[in-house]
């Protein structure tokens, strides 16, 4: 929590150099969108109980540890491209499927 809390003093600080308008672009891109990450580790801690996996069983099957299965499920990180792939194809989903449900309306 305080390193988050520094980076976004650093990045405060930059911004004082910057122009306005890249500073808003930049918090723009740079503040993650926490609901999603908690909708989406929520889907798939769904879909892994379902199949009655433990965490150390997907993060077998993604080739992935579970410890980062755990972070992603309580949306505490946010998934990559690449993970979201491998989800896809263990819980026989189409790619995407996954990423329309959940694209910005």
């Amino acid at each position: 929590m305080k390193r988050k809390a520094n980076e976004r003093n650093n990045f405060i600080n930059l911004s004082l150099i910057l122009s306005p308008f890249l500073v808003h672009f930049l918090l723009k891109v740079y503040t993650r969108n926490i609901e999603f990450d908690r909708q989406f580790g929520q889907f798939v801690k769904e879909l892994r109980v379902e199949k009655r996996w433990s965490q150390a069983d997907l993060a077998d099957r993604i080739e992935n540890n579970f410890q980062n299965i755990s972070r992603l499920e309580r949306g505490e990180t946010t998934p990559i491209l690449f993970w979201c792939y491998k989800l896809s194809k263990v819980f026989n989903l189409e790619f995407y499927e996954l990423i329309q449900k959940f694209s910005p309306k």
